[in-house]
């Protein structure tokens, strides 16, 4: 209680105050009651909204604690008894998929193998260019060797046409004009011989390939045979020997024809098996020399 003069604290029960000395009434004890009884709730109430606000403090600090260290976040879910869509294993097809399926079969060429053609061999293209090399070396030597045999033909045929008096002429100049002419194919006679040898062994020192065995046998059996008639036209040259020459010339011509005529058509099948284009011909001049001596002698020399 308190007194109500002085305002000073007064024991319960008591019946004067210890501040002023007064008496205290009865209206005293009972407006101290009063007083005391309505201050009671006011402390109740502070008293329970400090706990209130302690609490959710609590409650805060306890949330904020659990988010940080993902307690409140980490949920407990149950693993389900099935495997997962990643864990199940598919279905297995009967038929085969569509890496394993075998592509249909096309009968007709592909579009990259009709638009772009395939090159020729090249082993095949470079033993034709060696066949090409060697039938350009033999028609040089042709044409090296035509004019000096032309000469003594024609020479030959003035001599005999002046000693049997067909026609008239110098038999002295005749028979110089002849000896001179056979005197030069006499000195050129061996080197020719070497250079028609070496010839034969330039086209043998290339191997052909399976492919142009065939064509490289025909025309090793022209070109042997077409250096063998010349040696022994030149050979009748020199010697003057006439039958020899004439018989020569009369059968020698249709037998380098056939022979050349079939190496230049297998020629041109290996070309066109191949697709080669063919950019030079076998024999196309081949027994010129010996047509123009035969043409050279007159009828029934």
């Amino acid at each position: 209680m308190k007194c109500v003069y002085c305002g000073a604290t007064v024991p319960e029960n008591a019946n004067f105050c210890m501040g002023c000395g007064r008496p205290v009434s009865s209206t005293t004890s009972q407006a101290n009651t009063v007083s005391s009884t309505q201050a009671s709730p006011s402390r109740s109430n502070a008293k329970w909204w400090g706990i209130g606000v302690g609490i959710l403090l609590l409650i805060a600090i306890a949330f904020v604690i659990g988010a940080q260290s993902g307690l409140l976040t980490r949920a407990n879910v149950r693993k389900p008894e099935a495997p997962s869509v990643l864990e199940a294993q598919p279905p297995k097809v009967e038929a085969p998929s569509v890496v394993q399926a075998q592509t249909p079969k096309v009968e007709a060429p592909s579009v990259v193998e009709t638009d772009t053609p395939k090159p020729p061999p090249k082993h095949i293209v470079d033993w034709l260019e060696h066949l090409r090399k060697t039938e350009e070396r033999r028609r040089q030597m042709e044409r090296n060797i035509a004019p000096v045999m032309s000469m003594l033909v024609q020479a030959m045929v003035a001599r005999a046409a002046a000693m049997s008096g067909v026609a008239q002429g110098d038999l002295d100049k005749a028979e110089v004009d002849y000896e001179r002419e056979r005197e030069k194919l006499r000195q050129s006679y061996q080197q020719r011989q070497r250079e028609w040898a070496q010839l034969l062994q330039f086209f043998q020192s290339v191997p052909p390939p399976p492919e142009c065995r065939t064509l490289a046998d025909a025309y090793y059996a022209g070109l042997s045979q077409y250096i063998t008639t010349i040696t022994q036209i030149e050979k009748s040259l020199v010697e003057n020997d006439l039958s020899t020459l004439t018989g020569l010339l009369g059968s020698a011509q249709s037998d380098l024809d056939a022979r050349f005529a079939r190496a230049d058509e297998e020629l041109s099948r290996v070309c066109e098996q191949y697709g080669i284009r063919k950019h030079f011909a076998i024999g196309a001049q081949g027994t010129e020399l010996i047509r123009s001596l035969g043409g050279g002698l007159p009828l029934g020399f």
